[in-house]
């Protein structure tokens, strides 16, 4: 189930008036030894092995990204590096300055298909947090 809070925010076209939204509410993460042993008990795959593959993707992941190349993980998504740059009043002023124009690189995330469906709202179970904070 996925849970929510509820958060005051100011309407985005009127900002003197408060509205109130829904957002996700803080799960706790799961560490990578968790996913580790949660793929070991569906396979026969020991979990040193599971570890060990799970290290690689890491790497190779990154590496391919270092290397301005994208990553499709099958029916995951695939990853992307985005660049943030300022911008040149001419192409040729923006050639001479070339690297020196891009501020940060960003890594893209986008979901495949089948988890746009698995994702779905309406495929999803919805609940609302116990211990809702911040409610005005």
């Amino acid at each position: 189930m996925i849970k929510f809070v509820i958060k005051a925010k100011k309407n985005p076209l009127n900002r003197t008036q408060i509205k109130f939204y829904p957002q996700m509410a803080p799960g706790a993460p799961v560490m990578l030894r968790t996913i580790v042993g949660r793929i070991e008990k569906r396979s026969d795959v020991s979990s040193a092995s599971v570890k060990a593959v799970l290290d690689a993707l890491q790497y190779e992941i990154l590496q391919t990204l270092v290397d301005g190349n994208s990553v499709r993980l099958g029916d995951l998504g695939s990853f992307r590096l985005t660049m943030h740059s300022e911008g040149a009043s001419t192409a040729k002023e923006a050639k001479e300055k070339g690297a020196n124009l891009i501020k940060r690189v960003s890594v893209r995330f986008t979901k495949s298909s089948a988890m746009r469906l698995a994702l779905d709202k309406h495929n999803l179970t919805f609940g609302a947090q116990e211990d809702i904070h911040n409610v005005k």
